[in-house]
């Protein structure tokens, strides 16, 4: 997903352990603010894979995002929570300058 220049945003972590399984196929989980019913970020992953595999993926999302969850819409249009995925925010913020005493 791209944003324009000067509009806000914030990385946050989507992680969990996909399910063990045939079905490799891949599926796109959303990121939704849930206060307003609004897609604010999207990752594609597996289905199932044959073994165990933790995953953690930042996703940028407008910083006016509220509670967040990640899942799939069922055939009729309803959002699904991905029971084996999270949301966590913020992702660790870096510090904007130098960190550390000053040598002059």
């Amino acid at each position: 997903m791209s944003y324009t220049a000067g509009f806000a945003v914030m990385d946050v972590a989507v992680r969990g352990v996909l399910p063990i399984g045939d079905d490799t196929e891949n599926v796109t989980y959303f990121v939704l603010d849930i206060a307003r019913s609004v897609i604010v970020g999207q990752v594609n992953l597996p289905k199932t894979v044959k073994r165990s595999l933790a995953v953690a993926l930042n996703v940028k999302v407008p910083s006016t995002a509220g509670a967040l969850a990640v899942g799939t819409f069922d055939d009729v249009g309803n959002f699904q929570v991905a029971s084996f995925l999270r949301v966590e925010t913020p992702v660790v913020s870096q510090p904007d300058g130098a960190d550390g005493p000053s040598a002059r």
